[in-house]
């Protein structure tokens, strides 16, 4: 039998081919921070509350550093665990990495890109260094056309050991010589994807549900983990990156209306008898989809990973645009709900389909519920036009005569609202000034 070649282009593929948006590179090797500080928690090196991803973009010198305070990797595993390609033995339902490929996602985005990692209770840090430069040269199409995958990976690194502290445990990626596409050297526009896309905290400052809704998912069997991730600029001062969720928000894109969370509602889904996702959804007025992009719509996510983005989940609502009139987020617990390479969305399976149908039964009683509520609105706001000749006549501080007329509005019945629209009409036309005034109070205070 002839022995299998893989095409060097493969790693073309796996790289740019790979992804639609640079961005991701951060979230590849966030995800594989986030498991190897899981496997120092579980190791018991350190706490959960210690725990420290750090990212330092520098534009100026087209630099971006990532670490972890992590296990790292043993010296004697780092060169097959970072240079064998798709060969990853992670547990894809214990892992957020576990294709073997996330870790080249920085190359077609750097001339080089650097892992340094250092092992507790090995006196030694290991580098391996991925010339990018290179490798587009032995890419370019007609040349070096004998060599396959292996070759060129081979020709393209290099591998150093250095002196380390023996309690020294870490990971550090380092891509110098960055091109700037979709603005991955830009700190403010990283830091807001980040806050959307990776497990970060929700600011309770901002945001009270945070521990409802975390005690409501651990009852059910899922763990919502956040990790302590921050980032800095060239300034070198840190700060954490929070999920943007918030009680208050503006709502409407012509009216810009003031709106906040009334309540928080929440939906399990199971399979014989085993929780395999959680909804959560806020509740509020529903003046129109919410004016944010960053806040709107329910995410979906895996490991406090999201998967996809504000579009993916649109489908399960009767119409598109309802998903943007929610803050929320559906976190997913099986094994079999597995998300694809391209992390937009999770693989086609039997799960899936039950998960979607689940969703779509749901999304359409939400759906209905909107609907209702835009009715009830829309003929308030028609009764409301009998009033509206009041207006004109109120104090605006009058806040006591103000509160009298929508109670009048609730609770008279629609044939009184017709003789008082009369009436109003009648005194608007025939008084003026303070005499109006009294008019109208009274007939306001002793319907």
């Amino acid at each position: 039998m002839n022995e299998i070649i893989i095409g060097k282009h493969t790693l073309e593929s796996l790289t740019t081919g790979m992804y639609s948006d640079a961005k991701v590179i951060y979230r590849e090797y966030i995800q594989n921070s986030v498991d190897s500080i899981e496997s120092a928690i579980k190791a018991g090196i350190i706490k959960r509350k210690d725990s420290a991803i750090k990212i330092k973009i520098s534009k100026e010198r087209s630099k971006i550093i990532i670490k972890d305070n992590g296990l790292g990797i043993s010296r004697n595993e780092v060169i097959n665990k970072l240079l064998d390609i798709g060969n990853s033995k992670k547990n894809p339902d214990k892992m957020n990495g576990f294709r073997g490929i996330g870790r080249l996602a920085g190359l077609g985005y750097c001339e080089k890109l650097t892992f340094i990692t250092s092992f507790k209770r090995e006196n030694e840090k290991t580098e391996i260094i991925f010339d990018s430069d290179k490798l587009s040269e032995f890419l370019i199409p007609g040349k070096y056309e004998d060599y396959d995958l292996k070759r060129v990976i081979d020709e393209i690194t290099s591998y150093n050991k250095y002196e380390e502290d023996q309690d020294s445990h870490f990971f550090k990626v380092i891509l110098e010589g960055v091109k700037d596409y979709d603005d991955i050297l830009n700190y403010d526009k990283i830091k807001l994807y980040l806050s959307q896309v990776a497990p970060v905290p929700y600011d309770k400052n901002i945001f009270s549900y945070s521990d409802l809704i975390k005690n409501e998912f651990k009852k059910k069997g899922i763990n919502i983990k956040d990790y302590n991730i921050s980032i800095s600029n060239t300034s070198g001062e840190y700060k954490q990156i929070y999920k943007l969720l918030s009680d208050n928000f503006k709502s409407n894109r012509s009216k810009k209306m003031y709106d906040s969370i009334d309540k928080i509602e929440f939906n399990f889904i199971e399979i014989d008898n085993q929780v395999i996702a959680g909804l959560w959804y806020s509740i509020s007025s529903f003046y129109g989809t919410i004016n944010d992009y960053n806040k709107k719509g329910i995410r979906l996510r895996k490991g406090n990973f999201q998967i996809g983005d504000i579009y993916t989940l649109k489908d399960i609502f009767k119409e598109d645009r309802f998903n943007g009139w929610f803050q929320g987020e559906l976190l997913t617990n099986h094994e079999n709900l597995i998300p694809n390479a391209r992390r937009d969305d999770f693989e086609k399976n039997e799960t899936y389909k039950i998960l979607k149908s689940r969703l779509n039964e749901h999304g359409y009683k939400l759906s209905k519920n909107i609907r209702e509520i835009s009715k009830k609105r829309n003929k308030i706001k028609k009764d409301n036009k009998i009033f509206k000749k009041i207006d004109i006549l109120l104090d605006k501080d009058n806040n006591d005569l103000d509160y009298k007329i929508l109670e009048l509005n609730e609770r008279i019945p629609n044939k009184d609202k017709k003789v008082l629209n009369k009436i109003f009409n009648i005194i608007d036309n025939e008084f003026t000034g303070k005499e109006k005034d009294k008019l109208i109070n009274k007939i306001i205070c002793n319907y």
